[in-house]
């Protein structure tokens, strides 16, 4: 088997790991689910689209390809019981939900667990009969689990730093509306953000690699060293609800929160070059300071009111179709519908008739969320099926 054939067979077992599988799994569900929310609740499916298909499959290419060729030939080398480890790290993870995916969390455990099973002198041999030529800090003992410790971090931390530009680029306006009943009684809407997607990453693995298992398995020398490549795949994921901000203002000030902690292992990541150990440190500061972002947020949401509830006048807006004269109107969720074809709008009842008042046109005054008022108007085709295609927060009612 030549070494063209041998790639190509370690690249087709990316696509048959646990976690691209479980990941695949994941994301199918999560459509499921959403179409038959929308169909159950809201009575309409408002993106018809694959979006968590698409998020999922393509927002961590780019990311995936610069990481891997900075691992490949910057030499940063992991080991396959830290692989091993971290696909069943990450799997025990998503037991929680999407929310501590990301690797600031699933690295560091991997690797801080690692570290202590080194530590305590817990070596493979004890639970299985491996090879003797088999390559771990379990085995070869601290210096080796001190340097995966550090290339663990700087992946995690760069695997940060992509992800605020990720979510900075990427498309997460896709705002699905759940319902709570407030004390008082009071419908409100609140919406559950949960971007999801996946890291293809090439890591460099010293030693012969899974070569004492698979023959097959492709092993490059260089020097007196060998070594042997894993595409890896990773799987980032966050979850946070927005409810008494406006979704835009929330992402920024998380974003900025991450940021502010990716300063933070960056100058951690440089002191490791003085001492390798501080990578513990700042594998800690990732995990506690994710934790600490997400509490922060959360902290932010129950200050404030709630930003989704009914309005003082008019009717709120919580869902829009995409491509739909509401749309086109420049609508937004949150706003909130004052008139319609210069018809006060006090009820859905109201909407209705003002729209069948004039079927081909609609003109609208719109409170913005903001409360900045404006006039929009635009052209209402017979083959509409949804009319304005929006959806207000008065026409739901909760369904059990």
């Amino acid at each position: 088997m030549n070494i063209l054939q041998s790639l190509l067979l370690a690249f087709g077992l990316f696509f048959i790991q646990p976690l691209f599988l479980v990941g695949v799994a994941l994301v199918l569900l999560a459509k499921s689910r959403r179409i038959s929310y929308d169909r159950k609740q809201l009575r309409a499916t408002i993106y018809k689209d694959n979006f968590e298909i698409k998020r999922f499959l393509v927002w961590g290419l780019l990311p995936g390809l610069l990481l891997s060729a900075l691992t490949v030939f910057a030499g940063m080398p992991v080991t396959l019981d830290w692989i091993i480890l971290y696909q069943i790290v990450t799997i025990l993870s998503l037991g929680l939900g999407y929310r501590f995916i990301h690797p600031i969390f699933t690295f560091s455990v991997t690797s801080l667990v690692l570290l202590a099973l080194t530590y305590f002198e817990v070596t493979t041999n004890q639970f299985f009969s491996m090879p003797e030529n088999w390559y771990s800090p379990l085995n070869q003992g601290l210096p080796v689990a001190y340097e995966l410790t550090q290339v663990s971090f700087i992946i995690a931390l760069l695997l940060l730093l992509s992800t605020v530009l990720v979510l900075q680029t990427g498309n997460l306006s896709k705002f699905i509306p759940r319902f709570l009943a407030t004390k008082r009684g009071k419908l409100v809407a609140k919406y559950r953000m949960t971007p999801f997607w996946l890291v293809p990453l090439l890591l460099v693995i010293p030693g012969e690699g899974f070569r004492p298992f698979f023959d097959w398995w492709p092993v490059f020398s260089v020097g007196n060293q060998t070594y042997s490549f894993f595409l890896l795949p990773v799987l980032m994921g966050l979850r946070y609800t927005v409810q008494a901000q406006i979704p835009k203002e929330a992402k920024e000030r998380l974003l900025k929160d991450f940021l502010g902690l990716s300063v933070a292992g960056m100058v951690l990541f440089a002191l490791t070059f003085w001492l390798k150990e501080f990578a513990i440190f700042g594998l800690l500061v990732l995990m506690i300071g994710g934790v600490f972002v997400l509490y922060r947020h959360r902290k932010r949401e129950q200050k404030w009111s709630f930003r989704f509830g009914p309005a003082e006048q008019g009717l709120r807006v919580i869902a829009i179709r995409p491509g739909s004269p509401a749309e086109k109107m420049g609508v937004g969720i949150g706003d909130a519908l004052l008139e319609c074809n210069e018809r006060q709008l006090h009820t859905i009842e109201d909407l209705n008739e003002a729209l069948f008042s004039n079927r081909a046109y609609c003109h609208l005054k719109v409170n913005r969320i903001d409360n900045e008022i404006v006039l929009s108007e635009t052209a209402i085709y017979e083959d509409d099926p949804h009319d304005l295609g929006l959806i207000t927060l008065e026409e739901i009612k909760l369904v059990k």
